[in-house]
């Protein structure tokens, strides 16, 4: 579809990987948990199972029978180290700025717990641009499932052919199209785009400049 025909009205964001590189914390975190409940060392690799799902959900592949006390750990050391090992990507609020500017209300889609995303935003100044924040916890499913992103754009009064969704991962792209919402593959903070891609997005963005290019074009 030629840009000058888009009528976006509301852009989606994913969260981390995104609007914030937390790679490292999140990876931290989660060592950081491991080792204090239950004396496990393991590697980064180990950290990283079930990426871009929500916590629970990665820490049951480790230990079930100790989730809840995993995901206070891991969520105690994020807020204390959140500052040191966060920090947003370049050209992000420059981005955020410019959609806000050309009357386009911003959003966030994330895997994380509401709680903990808003409090990302917070820390990172990105919040002043954000309009709703739909974490894991406020829907029956989460992404890939199309639930976020319907309680999103229900939460802004947007219908779904008005709205972009932008994500680096492979979860972002499946819950946009569950949605009917265009989505938009992010590859800024993305070392190998090939699964993401292999999900034909509609649009590919490798930078935010052209998020704010595409999305505020009329």
């Amino acid at each position: 579809m030629p840009v000058h025909t888009l009528q976006f009205r509301a852009v989606l964001f994913d969260l981390d990987g995104t609007l914030i590189d937390s790679h490292r914390l999140i990876v931290a975190s989660f060592r950081h948990a491991c080792l204090s409940v239950l004396g496990r060392e393991i590697t980064d690799a180990d950290a990283q199972v079930r990426w871009g799902q929500p916590l629970p959900v990665r820490f049951a592949a480790v230990a079930p029978a100790r989730i809840p006390a995993l995901v206070d750990a891991y969520a105690a050391y994020y807020n204390e180290h959140e500052r040191a090992l966060a920090s947003v990507f370049p050209g992000i609020p420059g981005m955020l700025d410019a959609l806000t500017r050309a009357g386009r209300t911003i959003g966030v889609v994330t895997s994380k717990r509401s709680r903990a995303a808003v409090q990302a935003l917070q820390v990172l100044a990105l919040a002043p641009w954000i309009t709703t924040t739909v974490g894991a916890d406020d829907v029956p499913a989460p992404k890939p499932a199309a639930d976020p992103v319907r309680e999103a754009l229900r939460r802004l009064g947007v219908d779904t052919a008005s709205a972009l969704m932008v994500g680096d991962g492979v979860f972002d792209i499946q819950a946009a199209r569950a949605a009917g919402v265009r989505g938009a593959a992010a590859l800024w903070g993305v070392d190998d785009p090939t699964d993401v891609l292999a999900c034909r997005p509609d649009y590919v963005v490798r930078s935010p400049d052209e998020v704010a290019a595409l999305a505020a074009s009329e």
